[in-house]
C-alpha cells in the first residue's frame, strides 16, 4: 500500500512539473502582427514571405492575409527579436510597420 501511495506522489509531482515546463516554454512565445510595403497583392507575396521568414531562428508560426494585409508570426523572443524580422523582411523586398507587439498596440505603447 506504501509503494501504491508513494508512487502516486511521484506520478502527480512529475506531471506539475511538466505542466510548469510547458507554461515557462509558452511563456518565452511572443506574437508579432506587422503590414508590409509593398503591400501583399496576391498568393506569391504570401508564399514568398512564409518561404523566407519561416528560417528566422525561433519562429514557430507564420499567417499571412492579403484582404487584412497582416502578417502574424509567434516567435520565441529568446532566439530571435523585431530586428531579425524587419532585416529579414528587408532581405526580400520589404518593409514592415509593427501594428502590435507582446499584446500592445502602438497606441497603447504611449
Amino acid at each position: 500500500m506504501k509503494k501504491l501511495l508513494l508512487s502516486g506522489m511521484f506520478l502527480s509531482l512529475a506531471l506539475c512539473g511538466m505542466g510548469a515546463e510547458k507554461n515557462e516554454k509558452a511563456s518565452n512565445l511572443d506574437t508579432l502582427v506587422v503590414t508590409t510595403q509593398p503591400v501583399m497583392h496576391c498568393m506569391k507575396c504570401e508564399n514568398k514571405i512564409k518561404s523566407n521568414v519561416r528560417f528566422v531562428k525561433g519562429t514557430k508560426s507564420i499567417e499571412t492575409s492579403v484582404p487584412n494585409q497582416t502578417v502574424t508570426i509567434v516567435y520565441d523572443k529568446r532566439k530571435s527579436s523585431l530586428a531579425d524580422y524587419e532585416k529579414e523582411f528587408g532581405r526580400i523586398g520589404f518593409e514592415i510597420k509593427v501594428l502590435s507587439e507582446s499584446g500592445k498596440t502602438p497606441a497603447t505603447e504611449r
